[in-house]
């Protein structure tokens, strides 16, 4: 009974979330990328199927069914992209493309809401004593539903937001200033090209002892601006739809001891039907379990795009490999993540920090 009544309550929940953003219905994509986990970015950006992470239902809303305690968590990132020759004649050489994020959740089996914040520069431009930058600001808040039984759970979500784009300087004699005050304390200025964006999915996840299988769409609802309505459009559907399978070893023993190795290994096939999106994703972690609150990580993964004209279970060595570490300490946690094109002389580096319980 109480199970039932929560099931309601969470989809009285998010109804009146997708009705207030509908007016903003365009992909969120490029934006909740930038503000991505580094445990899933580690492992290749894939996790369609993974139930064991704290934050899997951002990924695939059927995932949050599976967990069963209450969860709050706050977060933040820096990231920084690492060249392999700068170039001599650069004013600002330690300031590349960096990324920062900070994110917030709150959480229990039915129904889970996001926050998060995350800025970037890209698009870097040397002149003679300043360093010329786009910068987007990006906002997003999620709200999640789901609903399950023993093998299989659905979820829905909903996400909203706002990223601004705009011009930055950084000057050679001011560098730490001007990154300080026009990337965070200039983020609201009216002068920024502004884009609300909003998106919705549908995920389905099954789950049998060590292997799980999801499937999800981030594009559920498309915009009629003709008559301002939410409409469903299946073409769209599936361009945004993936496909997950992955592997988890048990974390407890049959006498219910915590087993000192943990494995997950994942492999996505995502944007299914986006003929340019379209990419493979796989990765694999090996944890160490000192003890419950208490554990080390090791992690490496790869994704490569695999456009309509070519072999989607192919491999082309044209990709990006990741790797990663991390820890747990009771309640907090620190990851860190590469990422190396395979196509060219930069890899980008990233450190966060969570605390969550």
């Amino acid at each position: 009974m109480r199970s039932h009544v929560m099931h309601k309550i969470a989809i009285m929940f998010l109804l009146p979330f997708l009705t207030a953003y509908s007016v903003f219905a365009v992909h969120s994509s490029d934006a909740n990328e930038r503000l991505s986990d580094l445990r899933y970015l580690s492992m290749g950006s894939a996790g369609v199927a993974l139930t064991e992470f704290q934050g899997s239902f951002l990924r695939n809303p059927a995932a949050l069914y599976r967990r069963t305690e209450p969860l709050f968590r706050v977060g933040t990132r820096y990231g920084e992209t690492i060249l392999a020759s700068a170039q001599p004649s650069d004013p600002v050489p330690w300031i590349q493309m960096p990324t920062t994020s900070v994110e917030m959740l709150f959480s229990n089996r039915f129904v889970a809401l996001s926050i998060g914040l995350g800025n970037v520069l890209e698009e870097r431009e040397v002149a003679t004593s300043e360093v010329r930058f786009t910068a987007y600001n990006d906002s997003r808040i999620q709200l999640s539903a789901a609903y399950g039984w023993q093998t299989i759970s659905v979820g829905l979500f909903a996400r909203g937001g706002n990223s601004s784009k705009r011009d930055v300087v950084i000057r050679e004699g001011s560098a730490m200033v001007d990154y300080l005050t026009r990337t965070y304390l200039e983020r609201y200025d009216r002068k920024n090209a502004d884009g609300q964006y909003f998106a919705s999915g549908l995920g389905v996840l099954i789950s049998y002892q060590w292997v799980s299988i999801g499937l999800m769409t981030d594009s559920l609802f498309g915009m009629d601006y003709t008559t301002n309505e939410l409409t469903l459009d299946i073409a769209d559907t599936f361009e945004g739809s993936s496909l997950g399978l992955a592997f988890s070893t048990p974390v407890y023993d049959r006498d219910n001891e915590l087993n000192l190795i943990v494995v997950n290994g994942v492999f996505d096939a995502t944007d299914l039907g986006n003929s340019q999106k379209r990419a493979v994703r796989f990765g694999i972690e090996g944890k160490v379990q000192f003890l419950n609150n208490l554990s080390g990580a090791v992690r490496a993964g790869y994704w490569e795009h695999r456009p309509a004209d070519e072999a989607l279970f192919s491999i082309a060595g044209s990709g990006t490999l990741t790797v990663g570490l991390g820890a747990r300490v009771g309640n907090a946690g620190i990851d860190v993540a590469a990422e190396i094109p395979l196509t060219n002389t930069s890899a980008a580096v990233s450190v966060g920090l969570t605390w969550g319980m």
